[in-house]
């Protein structure tokens, strides 16, 4: 628990990282990153963090990490390296929208499905880094609030098929977001020139831009946006957005291609 704070670690936080066997790089930097980045933050507010391979009961380990998954009241998931058990562990959490906090190396790339997400990127190496990503991480974690909508691809695409099958009058309604695309890329343009070459903020307040830059990203996925409505987002100037923009594009393209 961290110094001078009394309040007892009654809840648990469940971390989610690449492991590496004993002796390896990326063991050392997942120590790094639990001990001197997220136990610190975590412990203040009064979680106790727990690594899959800290678990130290009998059992199917496997079975123990779902446990901790579904049940812990926040998960922390490192996606250096793209570790697909970190992925499929993650997707769990996020099907079931409770809270999660994610983190990234800093010269690292998040793929495509979880691009439009935020993510805390560190550098271990750099203590001016762990220093920023902590603030982040505790900013991150103090803006849950009790009943928080949890907003995640999957929470996303869920609804929209909903809504897309419902017959009910006040939600078929709400599917009209799909015929409000035009609008909504009008709102990404105004977001870009805001941010100008600062690129996406980290902030809480950017969550109602990075939930419309999710639900813009999903809709490519499936083929609701056209490449040519997309390429109207082009030509503000930030590079951050642009690059988003365009890997878009990319997808639209080659959904298109396969579907031909």
């Amino acid at each position: 628990m961290g110094e001078g704070n009394d309040r007892p670690a009654s809840r648990e936080c469940f971390v989610i990282a690449p492991i590496g066997p004993e002796g390896s790089d990326t063991r050392k930097r997942s120590d790094q990153i639990l001990n001197h980045v997220i136990r610190p933050v975590v412990e203040e507010r009064g979680y106790v963090a727990v690594r899959g391979d800290e678990i130290e009961r009998s059992g199917m380990i496997t079975s123990q990490v779902l446990d901790r998954i579904i049940l812990n009241d926040l998960v922390i998931a490192d996606l250096t390296d793209q570790n697909a058990n970190v992925f499929y562990e993650l997707a769990v959490r996020h099907a079931l929208r409770k809270p999660f906090v994610q983190l990234l190396a800093k010269d690292q790339q998040l793929p495509f499905d979880v691009h439009g997400m935020r993510v805390i990127s560190v550098d271990h190496t750099d203590l001016d880094s762990v220093h920023q990503a902590k603030k982040q991480l505790g900013r991150a974690i103090d803006a849950f609030g009790e009943g928080d909508d949890i907003v995640t691809p999957i929470s996303i695409a869920l609804a929209l098929q909903e809504l897309r099958g419902s017959t009910s009058p006040r939600e078929a309604g709400l599917s009209q977001i799909v015929e409000t695309l035009p609008q909504m890329m009008d709102i990404l343009q105004d977001v870009q020139r805001h941010l100008g070459t600062g690129g996406f903020s980290e902030g809480p307040a950017d969550d109602d831009n990075r939930r419309l830059r999710i639900l813009v990203d999903s809709l490519a996925t499936r083929g609701a946006v056209t490449a040519d409505e997309l390429s109207g987002l082009l030509g503000g100037g930030n590079g951050r957005f642009e690059r988003w923009v365009e890997a878009l594009i990319q997808r639209v393209g080659r959904a298109s291609g396969s579907a031909r």
